[in-house]
């Protein structure tokens, strides 16, 4: 049975994939986290996914599990200095989000199950190596929240870029 902070991260991520894929059903944000995710996120993604193009391109993203693979060699690089901040939490949401358009446009038709998988291994990754640090950094809700909720200082995510960037051109020496 899953933990309560395993199914907190799992709506979160689902959420967040559902928003990044424009799904016709989303609705309203399912909390003020959730809000403030898609918000942050999606502006880290929108920002990043053009400077990634070159490299993405160079994937052959066309499986859930090419995808799986490629998320946990790109996560173990982006913090292989072993720092964690909010800003990198929000790159695991923002990778997530890139892996998944780019199945759909590889024609993968993300069903229940595939975006189930995705959450899945997304969700394993935050829980697994980096609940601890949330937890101890104020949560989801104390740290998170009174972070980017009132703030625009996630605006200096250059260093999130470079560091991205770093992981990738590393990871695409070996594909």
């Amino acid at each position: 049975m899953e933990s309560s902070e395993y199914c907190y991260v799992y709506c979160l991520v689902q959420d967040y994939l559902k928003y990044i894929l424009q799904e016709p059903e989303l609705g309203q944000a399912p909390s003020r986290v959730a809000h403030v995710l898609r918000k942050v996120a999606s502006s880290l993604q929108k920002e990043n996914e053009e400077c990634l193009k070159p490299c993405l391109d160079t994937l052959d993203i066309t499986s859930v599990d090419a995808a799986k693979r490629i998320f946990i060699q790109v996560m173990e690089k982006e913090f292989d200095d072993g720092k964690t901040n909010w800003g990198r939490i929000m790159t695991i949401f923002m990778f997530g989000g890139i892996l998944s358009k780019r199945l759909q446009e590889h024609g993968v038709q993300l069903t229940g199950d595939n975006k189930e998988q995705i959450s899945y291994f997304i969700t394993e990754y935050i829980i697994n190596s980096k609940a601890e640090w949330i937890e101890a950094n104020g949560g989801w809700e104390n740290g998170f929240l009174s972070l980017f909720e009132e703030k625009r200082s996630w605006l200096s995510l250059v260093n999130i870029k470079a560091k991205l960037m770093d992981a990738f051109s590393i990871f695409s020496q070996y594909y």
